[in-house]
């Protein structure tokens, strides 16, 4: 009996161990790391779940498809990709430049939003994302490079002399490059000020990232208003959102 006791034992933590393994397998274990929801080549489906979701900003926080910017204050095409946000409204820039280079070859996403339902100087950022997916690494590159190049004409400083209330004032601008995980691309950080007259309490804080790996290239802007004198922050926590967003693309 102590015979068959001993291998019902080792049967059972067999199958234990067995069972352990599997769901392991099925959580996505790896040495304690969450395993990439996908990999490379993208897909259009692959790249939008790994998209900033509700979840990741925290309780209020709405997501919606934007199919034509309806605003229109800032307009760009939704299968566009950003390169100097606000540009198009100024009148005295003295370069060419576009707000935004409109792929050849590539399937967008679509244009996400994920943020607050109400937007104020104490509510969740706004983010804005979305993604373009070609059939080779190679079409990709290309269009980083167009993109990389545009992005390169936006002036340091700009301004927006007339236009909506929310627009107009002074712009600055400054760009570095970024990677991670693999990504390579760059980040804009945009400063936004009203004149006196019109808003003296609060500035608009917004990065925007763009980054291409493989056959992919993704963008995510991260909008904040300020109150003046807090300190503009959205580059550090746009860099947290991508940390989470790329783990999940691999």
């Amino acid at each position: 009996m102590r015979g068959a006791d001993r291998k019902a034992s080792r049967l059972r933590a067999t199958m234990t161990a067995a069972g352990v393994i599997a769901l392991c397998v099925l959580a996505g274990c790896s040495n304690g790391a969450p395993q990439p929801l996908t990999k490379p080549p993208y897909t259009v489906t692959s790249i939008r779940s790994g998209l900033v979701s509700p979840s990741d900003l925290g309780k209020g926080a709405t997501e919606f498809e934007d199919t034509d910017h309806a605003s229109h204050v800032i307009y760009t095409p939704p299968n566009s990709i950003p390169t100097c946000p606000y540009v198009q409204r100024s009148e005295d820039v003295k370069v060419d430049v576009q707000p935004a280079v409109e792929p050849v070859g590539g399937n967008p996403t679509g244009r996400f939003i994920v943020g607050p339902q109400r937007v104020g100087p104490s509510s969740l950022p706004v983010v804005t994302q979305g993604a373009v997916v070609f059939q080779s690494p190679s079409l990709a590159d290309g269009t980083m490079d167009t993109v990389a190049a545009e992005s390169a004409k936006c002036p340091e400083a700009f301004s927006v002399l007339g236009g909506p209330p929310s627009v107009v004032g002074a712009y600055k601008v400054g760009s570095r490059p970024i990677e991670m995980d693999g990504w390579k691309g760059f980040a804009q950080h945009l400063v936004h000020t009203s004149p006196p007259e019109m808003n003296p309490d609060t500035y608009d804080d917004l990065v925007t990232v763009v980054v291409h790996k493989a056959n992919a290239i993704i963008y995510v802007g991260y909008a904040q208003i300020k109150a003046v004198g807090q300190r503009a922050d959205s580059d550090e926590k746009v860099k947290a959102l991508m940390t989470t967003t790329l783990d999940r693309l691999g």
